[in-house]
């Protein structure tokens, strides 16, 4: 049984400004797919400019795939898209955005870190 999994995606490019846009996307699917595979196959069959990361551990250790989806921070390698529903994605750390959904680690870690 075939479905479709709307996406709308923060997108930022910090080396040209601050200003987040958003951008729709659709999958046609046949299951339900992990954010990280979701993002995979709008990158390979519909958008190769989209940066995030391909990464993963497999284990849900590294943190290399946090998003923010719909509103709360979670791990793309591990978190369920369901067929029929919308959803919004933006990146994690949005203070430390390098790229869509790609930050800096170091820069969000050294702003979250107590003084």
């Amino acid at each position: 049984m075939s479905g479709t999994i709307k996406i709308s995606i923060g997108r930022k490019d910090s080396f040209i400004g601050n200003a987040v846009h958003y951008q729709d996307y659709e999958i046609q699917t046949g299951r339900d797919m992990t954010v990280l595979e979701a993002l995979q196959e709008i990158y390979l069959t519909c958008d190769p400019t989209l940066a995030f990361r391909h990464y993963r551990c497999g284990r849900r250790l590294c943190r290399s795939c946090e998003v923010k989806l719909d509103g709360k921070i979670v791990r793309g390698c591990a978190t369920l898209l369901h067929r029929g529903r919308t959803y919004r994605i933006e990146a994690a750390r949005p203070e430390a955005v390098i790229r869509d959904l790609v930050f800096d680690f170091d820069a969000s870690n050294s702003q979250l870190a107590p003084e």
